[in-house]
């Protein structure tokens, strides 16, 4: 079009910024409408092109140098700065632009933002504000602020006042069905997701790979696998069962309902993977069950595979794998190679896990010198895990220093766990030591 001789438009540099995926490229287009078409700030479709483009980009500062220099902002401005700071991880922050938006009093909210609005909100106090407001401009009807809604109420645990909504809802598209499906299954109501997704299809709508993993997650928390594997054949017949989301909580289902063989073949035919759906494998599946000479090699075939990069519930799996048949040295190689191959840190559960190997193996001197390795303080977990190796071997005097260290975490804490002190004292009358266990009870009897 240049090389013809004619002149970009505001018009045309803002079909192409839409277009635009290279950072650098947009930068370019950026600095040519600089140069031949004035500031940007001067054309209100330029630089919400240049707002939505740097959005897309992650570049909150360039984003908010162009907002900030708009001579006049309209509605896909604000609504751009918002999904900006929502795609930083800062809610509270598109929160405050919403406000902004209110507060200057020349851009009506409309669905889209009010949207945006309910998908940041995290108190439930501010959701009833926003769904006030929503009934004041009469866009209850509206069905993409309606689904918002759902899924605010959702999340704060309000099923009552989501179904509410939802029943107001004259016509529920697929996201309507399965934003209450998937709020029904994280508030522990998997039976009422189960059906949810049955009255979708019965509907004629066409639950998508979203729906049926949220479905997918009641069964598996409920144990549910005859209806786990009614909703596999459905997924089958609309070729959703090969797809990353379905696939990974079909896995999942299958694996906590004891079906190693299934699980194996849903993850077989799945067309992507990713570390989701070799934990699933390795962890709720080979490692949970026994499977420990499975669960090695999927390991090892998820390292060479590329699809999927190892992380803490990766290691976790393997590590209670080694734990359960013994494979001490395998256990604490892998171990020590988290952090050093696959930059994953190890947790309080990782060291439990393996102070647990440890402390099975009748191997006390190595776990109490891996409890001083840590790089941040030893909390109950660690200390009760070795405690309990201590008792089946009969180990009291390292049993007793960690009935000790857990004695002074309870006085510590608000809350006191009396069964740290009866841990220790139980140790004291087994090796005799009588005024050591009036001292324990007294302490235990203390103030707080």
């Amino acid at each position: 079009m240049m090389r013809r001789g004619m002149e970009p438009n505001e018009h045309t540099v803002t079909s192409v910024l839409a277009a635009c995926c290279p950072l650098a490229l947009g930068e370019q287009i950026h600095g040519y409408m600089i140069k031949a078409m004035g500031s940007p700030s001067q054309s209100i479709y330029a630089s919400t092109a240049l707002i939505d483009f740097y959005s897309r980009s992650s570049e909150f500062d360039m984003a908010k140098t162009v907002f900030d220099n708009l001579q006049c902002k309209n509605v896909v401005d604000w609504c751009s700065m918002m999904q900006l700071h929502i795609r930083d991880g800062r809610p509270e922050d598109a929160l405050q632009v919403f406000d902004d938006m209110l507060s200057e009093e020349v851009v009506d909210p409309y669905e889209f933002a009010l949207s945006i609005a309910l998908g940041a909100c995290g108190s439930i106090a501010l959701g009833r504000q926003l769904h006030s407001l929503i009934i004041k401009r009469d866009l209850t009807t509206d069905l993409r602020v309606s689904n918002a809604l759902i899924s605010m109420y959702g999340r704060s645990g309000l099923v009552e006042e989501l179904e509410i909504v939802f029943n107001m809802i004259g016509n529920p598209d697929l996201v309507s069905w399965t934003a209450a499906s998937s709020a029904y299954f994280q508030n522990g109501y998997g039976e009422r997701a189960i059906a949810m997704l049955s009255r979708v299809h019965s509907k004629g709508l066409r639950p998508n790979d979203y729906a049926f993993s949220s479905v997918l997650s009641s069964c598996a928390d409920l144990a549910l696998l005859h209806q786990g594997r009614q909703l596999h054949c459905l997924a089958l017949k609309l070729g959703c069962d090969s797809k990353i989301c379905t696939g990974n909580a079909l896995v999942n289902m299958y694996s906590k309902c004891g079906q190693i063989v299934p699980a194996r073949l849903a993850f077989d035919v799945m067309h992507d993977r990713d570390s989701t759906s070799w934990n699933s494998l390795i962890h709720a599946g080979y490692a949970q069950h026994g499977e420990v000479d499975m669960a090695l090699e999927a390991f090892r075939q998820m390292c060479s595979s590329g699809e999927g990069r190892p992380d803490e519930s990766t290691y976790l799996g393997v590590l209670a794998a080694c734990n359960h048949s013994g494979l001490v040295n395998e256990g604490l190689a892998l171990f020590r190679a988290m952090a050093g191959q696959h930059g994953a840190a190890p947790t309080p559960s990782h060291y439990a896990c393996v102070v647990d190997m440890l402390g099975r193996s009748g191997r006390f001197d190595d776990a109490l010198r891996l409890i001083e390795e840590m790089s941040f303080e030893p909390g109950v977990l660690i200390w009760k895990t070795l405690l309990a190796s201590c008792r089946l071997h009969g180990n009291l005097e390292m049993g007793k220093l960690a009935a000790e260290k857990l004695v002074e975490l309870s006085e510590g804490a608000e809350d006191r766990d009396s069964a740290s002190y009866v841990l220790l004292s139980g140790i004291h009358a087994m090796r005799g030591e009588w005024h050591d266990v009036g001292v324990v009870r007294q302490r235990m009897d203390g103030p707080a």
